[in-house]
């Protein structure tokens, strides 16, 4: 339940911030996707470094 409620909140941030930055700038909605696919990106890459950890703390056992 923890990791879909912050899939939720990365997108709606990144939808949020993608947003100010296109009307800011002038720009169609490039931002907000390139946003939304930043956030996500980074939050797959701590889900990996978290798997890795917990991989880790197995094999100890």
């Amino acid at each position: 339940m923890g990791m879909g409620f912050e899939l939720v909140v990365l997108i709606l941030a990144g939808s949020y911030f993608g947003d100010l930055i296109d009307k800011h700038f002038g720009w169609k909605g490039y931002a907000s996707l390139t946003m939304i696919l930043l956030f996500l990106g980074t939050w797959f890459y701590h889900l990996l470094i978290l798997l890795k950890k917990v991989n880790e703390d197995d094999e100890d056992n």
